[in-house]
């Protein structure tokens, strides 16, 4: 007879061991991914359009990890009109954001402090130092007309426009440098 309880307690302790492996399980199966356009991005959040026309809205942690075209990316990379991707916990924390889209051009302005054959690294008037890549189809021109990349040289106000994360398209020559 005092075998019987402990009996029941092993099992009890044997359906709890197994019961809590299928717990983890069911919680890891609550990840679910939605899809949309992005509607609006602000800091912590992101606002999708699924195609049946609903708005879903997703908490963005600094743990959230952002794709922009399959190369990792910040949330302020992603633009309204991007077709987005968004995994999730089941809630509405956002786990992996994967966005498709052309990037914006970003003009960046400033004075050249070195231009080598592969970049050009300027001074902005805030005093950030930005360096953008250079391939061979970036272009160089002043007042529009295309010139050669010397009149880019240390001390030259240009302005250069490219995409993210890409080389450069065009770098204007506003001011040439002193000789």
């Amino acid at each position: 007879m005092t075998l019987r309880p402990l009996r029941l307690l092993i099992v009890a302790i044997v359906l709890s061991a197994l019961a809590l492996p299928a717990a983890g399980h069911a919680a890891a199966g609550d990840v679910t991914t939605d899809r949309g356009i992005v509607q609006s991005v602000g800091s912590g959040q992101i606002e999708l359009r699924a195609l049946d026309g609903s708005v879903v809205s997703f908490i963005v942690s600094p743990a959230t990890r952002v794709r922009l075209n399959g190369v990792r990316a910040a949330l302020t990379d992603i633009r309204p009109g991007f077709v987005a991707t968004v995994t999730h916990d089941g809630g509405a924390s956002a786990v992996l954001i994967r966005v498709f889209g052309k990037p914006a051009n970003v003009i960046d302005r400033g004075v050249v402090t070195a231009l080598t054959k592969s970049a050009i690294t300027l001074q902005t008037a805030a005093g950030a130092t930005i360096t953008v890549a250079l391939d061979s189809s970036t272009q160089f021109r002043r007042f529009g007309l295309p010139v050669r990349r010397f009149l880019a040289r240390t001390g030259a106000l240009v302005s250069v426009t490219h995409a993210f994360d890409a080389p450069a398209k065009v770098v204007h020559i506003l001011k040439r440098a002193r000789a």
